[in-house]
């Protein structure tokens, strides 16, 4: 949408999809890259989390892909279609939810109103070992589960990587809360609704969008797991010129089936693997339950299986 900013009709996102990481914004911000009615022309781009924050501030495996300037931010959507909506998906902007709110605020005004606000939450135990995998997958992680919950441990790491905090990442109450009160339209889906037949076109819908288009909502996106073959994974992560340029001069429906790829050679080097039962009800009644039934009560929603459930869950 256009909104005046100092006197100057800047292009800012129509839709947001914050968070939560490793919940499914993949397959939300997917199902919108290939709408036909929607531009975005990167994931991640962080740009409420990081807006008018020193380089300092943010974790440095991370810094160089975020986009702190509004400029360099506006400029990226210089070039949507007319009467296409503008979309934007960053988990960063759930995890630093107060700088997303703020900035929002301040750049929106009352338009903010306008704004179709999603999150997608899973099981938090499932999303902190999930989280656990993709860093293992990825290479970033060479500690075993638990000792990377040590408090000490967290902390020194954040500063590369704020999804290091595989606990924190998944207290969701007061996020949740905080986010609702700034922002009443925002819709919260969990995991498991992507397995609803309806909830495509309730998605877009909400979005705004027309229901009447093709969308592959089969591909399984992103694994986590245990790397069989470094070689492959390192390869299929690995960023050059070619990427970049790809990712900006294909149509997102090109770039949906070339991800879908990835995730599909992905899936083939890593193994995918079980929470031990008893770590996971430990785990869940030392840091989650409570939050759990906190949250609940905001989203009006029976969330028990989150923490009465014991039986093993894949990463």
């Amino acid at each position: 949408m256009l909104i005046n900013i100092n006197g100057h009709q800047l292009n800012l996102p129509d839709i947001l999809i914050l968070g939560a990481a490793k919940s499914g914004t993949t397959s939300l911000a997917f199902f919108l890259k290939q709408h036909p009615d929607v531009f975005m022309p990167r994931k991640e781009p962080g740009f409420f989390a990081y807006h008018d924050r020193e380089k300092n501030e943010i974790p440095s495996g991370i810094r160089d892909r975020q986009i702190v300037d509004l400029k360099e931010y506006t400029d990226m959507y210089a070039r949507v279609g007319k009467g296409q909506k503008i979309c934007d998906s960053s988990v960063a902007q759930f995890t630093n939810h107060r700088h997303t709110l703020r900035n929002i605020k301040a750049l929106y005004g009352d338009r903010a109103k306008e704004l179709k606000t999603f999150v997608i939450l899973r099981n938090p135990i499932d999303r902190s070992f999930s989280h656990y995998l993709m860093f293992v997958k990825n290479q970033l992680e060479d500690l075993d589960f638990q000792e990377a919950l040590d408090p000490e441990i967290v902390e020194r790491r954040k500063k590369e990587q704020l999804g290091f905090d595989y606990i924190g990442g998944s207290l969701y109450f007061e996020r949740i809360n905080e986010i609702l009160e700034e922002l009443p339209q925002t819709k919260v889906y969990i995991t498991s609704d992507l397995k609803r037949p309806d909830l495509l076109k309730e998605f877009l819908t909400a979005c705004d969008l027309r229901t009447d288009v093709h969308i592959n909502t089969e591909a399984r996106l992103n694994p986590s797991g245990i790397p069989k073959k470094k070689g492959l994974i390192s390869a299929l992560n690995h960023q050059n010129p070619l990427k970049t340029f790809m990712k900006k001069a294909l149509p997102g429906k090109t770039l949906f089936k070339l991800y879908a790829l990835k995730s599909k050679l992905m899936e083939k080097g890593i193994e995918r693997v079980e929470l031990d039962p008893q770590v996971r009800m430990e785990l869940t009644e030392k840091y989650f339950k409570s939050d759990i039934q906190q949250l609940e009560k905001i989203l009006d929603r029976d969330l028990s299986k989150w923490y009465t459930v014991t039986e093993k869950v894949k990463g």
